[in-house]
């Protein structure tokens, strides 16, 4: 009788080391991610952290940034959150490196996928999941801003670019400037404006200027002019003009010139 009962002991235990029960995974709607709007130069790499939240009852694993289309994922960490406790739970920093599409293939909303590890399937092996979530993007131009600085006036503006000037309250200020285009895709004429701004405005003002050419890999637009006239009463002294190369209201590049007024 006993030996009848090992043997069917030995059997049931057989039986049972054979028979792996499935676990359901955690539900993507449990993982909880924020991502900071995110704004890049075409082809650019960059590196950027999110935070998730693990908002189930059981752990997530080797979460990672799966894909982050049209951007090319290049690097990345990956982290195991715990499942959620009475206690509030907390987001976990996850970062990644990726290199940004051309600036006219990329929507201002683009899809990142997170992927993870959660329970287990009737092998016995780990369920990947995928949480999808909209990202706020920007690609901008890779253009650049070259000959700007001051010169005697518009009729000089292929002379030499001086970063610092002095001028007579009243006067005015001639700042020069042309773009060029440093990426690989096409820039649409009246894509992109240069704004020129006196620091202090008891000195002087600002004018805007919108680039008119298009400019394909390594174009350039014209070189331009723009006035700035100088308050009649304005103090002596310095200060910063900015030259800012923009597209809507991102900046591209950006150059500082100092001017000098004096008595």
């Amino acid at each position: 009788m006993k030996r009848m009962l090992t043997i069917l002991l030995v059997i049931a235990a057989i039986l049972i080391s054979g028979c792996v029960s499935t676990v359901n995974p955690v539900n993507p709607e449990d993982v909880i991610v924020k991502v900071s709007p995110i704004t890049a130069k075409e082809f650019q790499e960059i590196e950027f952290s999110l935070s998730v939240l693990n908002n189930a009852t059981e752990p997530i694993d080797n979460v990672k940034v799966a894909s982050f289309d049209p951007f090319t994922v290049l690097a990345g960490g990956n982290v195991n959150i715990p499942a959620r406790t009475k206690e509030e739970p907390s987001f976990v920093s996850l970062n990644a490196k990726v290199q940004a599409g051309g600036f006219k293939d990329t929507n201002n909303i683009t899809t990142l996928a997170l992927s993870y590890a959660s329970g287990k399937d009737k092998d016995g092996k780990a369920i990947i999941k995928t949480k999808t979530v909209p990202v706020q993007t920007t690609v901008l131009p890779d253009a650049k801003l070259q000959f700007v600085g001051f010169v005697k006036d518009p009729g000089s503006r292929s002379g030499a670019e001086l970063t610092t000037w002095t001028i007579e309250k009243g006067g005015n200020a001639t700042i020069t400037f042309s773009v060029k285009n440093e990426g690989k895709t096409t820039i649409d004429e009246n894509t992109l404006k240069v704004f020129v701004d006196i620091e202090n405005k008891r000195i002087g003002s600002n004018a805007t200027f919108e680039i008119g050419e298009a400019m394909a890999k390594g174009g350039t637009s014209y070189t331009e002019a723009v006035v700035l006239p100088i308050i009649k009463n304005a103090p002596n002294g310095e200060t910063d003009v900015i030259v800012t190369l923009l597209m809507d209201d991102k900046i591209i590049d950006k150059k500082t010139l100092q001017l000098t007024v004096k008595l």
